[in-house]
């Protein structure tokens, strides 16, 4: 099970991601994404402070999205994820390819 809520704050979209994402949740996540990114949003941050779990395909998906950001002069940041998240983004090189703040106020400040 997956819940996405969004906020704008300043023209930056926060996505909070609540649950397990994978297989079964991932195209909620992917649709989501699309969504926004075809309204014109250009700056996302992705909090991942209530984020379970993320498979390979999770992965997946934030990797498309970043390209479609980019793509369209736009950015992705990641924040707040916990340790067993934090780890799977850094031991896939995620934390590399893509902003990651530890808290959203500061990846706010970062896209503002």
């Amino acid at each position: 099970m997956i819940k996405i809520n969004f906020s704008t704050i300043n023209e930056i979209t926060v996505v909070a991601v609540k649950g397990k994402l994978n297989t079964s949740t991932s195209p909620q996540f992917e649709k989501a994404l699309q969504d926004l990114i075809s309204d014109g949003v250009s700056k996302v941050i992705l909090n991942m402070n209530d984020l379970d779990y993320i498979s390979s395909i999770g992965l997946r998906e934030i990797l498309s999205a970043g390209k479609r950001l980019a793509s369209a002069d736009g950015r992705l940041i990641m924040c707040q994820a916990n340790e067993i998240v934090y780890d799977v983004l850094s031991i896939s090189g995620f934390t590399q390819m893509f902003e990651y703040c530890e808290m959203e106020k500061d990846a706010i400040a970062r896209l503002s």
